[in-house]
């Protein structure tokens, strides 16, 4: 059994035609078109613009088809972002990927990191004072991983919205794209080809 888009294609083939014959007898008989076969010809044009138009509809809808199956797949490639609930902290899930490995031989303080930011003293400091080295209005105040996240982590628990249970989608690149829905979704129904056998 043909699928839509072949049975599209040919009622465009078919309106073609039909606007040909319409010509061609004219044209044969060395004559303008008749009134009667002016406005068939005119059908004929509107129904292959319908069918052409019907046949870029299927064929988007058979390509996003297409697009989705990819993503539903089960075992599909898209990795799943890690998402932390209020319970989760920050400086724990950058320690699980490694991003404070070079800081193991003295425990940073934030506490001598603000000291030394503030009022310029460095005193007892001199790993965050290393840390430090940025300009601080190029965004160097919050540098080094291992603070920052600290920072972030108090925020988030002085946050209300993060109380009321909002979660933290840490960024694992510079850029990070959300997925929204933009529209609802339609319905689609599909014929059967051939009807159901009464019952027995």
């Amino acid at each position: 059994m043909p699928d839509l888009l072949d049975q599209l294609r040919d009622q465009r083939n078919a309106a073609r035609a039909a606007q040909d014959t319409v010509l061609q007898r004219a044209a044969t008989e060395n004559r303008d078109l008749s009134h009667d076969e002016l406005a068939e010809h005119g059908r004929q044009v509107a129904a292959e613009r319908e069918a052409a138009d019907a046949i870029e509809a299927e064929h988007a809808r058979q390509v996003a088809e297409l697009r989705a199956a990819q993503t539903r797949r089960p075992g599909s490639t898209a990795a799943a972002e890690p998402v932390l609930t209020r319970e989760q902290s920050v400086s724990d899930w950058l320690q699980a990927r490694g991003a404070f490995d070079g800081y193991a031989d003295e425990p940073l303080s934030l506490q001598r990191y603000l000291r030394g930011m503030a009022t310029g003293h460095w005193d007892g400091a001199d790993h965050e004072r290393a840390l430090a080295e940025a300009t601080v209005g190029a965004g160097g105040a919050l540098v080094p991983s291992p603070l920052s996240a600290r920072v972030i982590d108090l925020a988030r628990n002085a946050t209300r919205v993060f109380q009321a249970g909002a979660i933290t989608v840490p960024m694992s690149s510079q850029t990070l794209a959300m997925a929204r829905l933009t529209g609802e979704g339609t319905p689609h129904g599909r014929r059967r080809a051939r009807p159901s056998p009464p019952p027995t």
